[in-house]
């Protein structure tokens, strides 16, 4: 019975990774360690500017987050304190896909936005455009970890071994 409850409980968040399709041909990008973590707490949505994906379109904004740069009060920014949303939408790509995503996307507006600060990115696998930037999985580990999610240690490790 213990079991049922403890996996009701886990399936509560999804993490949506909105990837550039040129994402997945690097083999130095870090969704699929999310992917592979998390298995159906996942989903890989590859992005498309003409053809919005339908399951991103319906996702709720009262139980949506978005992770990405606050750039004004109307994107409703919320603190560590409030993560806990039964999807987050992280976008998976180099900083100036991400922002082509987000500017071709204006469905993305209308959900409440976090911006990850006061961490600094271990990865060097890519040199960071800019000196905030996370790679996704390391965004991901920071919102599982606030969220306390039993899989937070995991993809923690797998991103330890896959960083080396």
């Amino acid at each position: 019975m213990y079991n049922c409850r403890f996996i009701e409980a886990k399936i509560l968040m999804k993490i949506w990774l909105l990837t550039h399709s040129e994402e997945l041909k690097k083999t130095s990008g870090t969704g699929r360690l999310v992917k592979e973590t998390l298995g159906k707490e996942c989903e890989i949505i590859v992005w498309s500017r003409v053809a919005p994906d339908e399951a991103i379109l319906n996702l709720s904004p009262s139980d949506t987050l978005l992770i990405y740069l606050c750039e004004n009060e109307e994107q409703k920014a919320v603190s560590d304190s409030q993560i806990s949303k039964n999807n987050t939408i992280i976008i998976d790509g180099t900083w100036q896909q991400a922002r082509k995503i987000y500017n071709q996307s204006p469905y993305l507006q209308k959900f409440k936005h976090h911006e990850i600060q006061g961490v600094k990115s271990v990865y060097n696998k890519r040199r960071n455009q800019k000196n905030i930037g996370l790679c996704t999985a390391e965004v991901a580990i920071h919102i599982l970890t606030e969220y306390k999610h039993p899989a937070a240690a995991e993809l923690s490790n797998k991103f330890t071994k896959f960083n080396q």
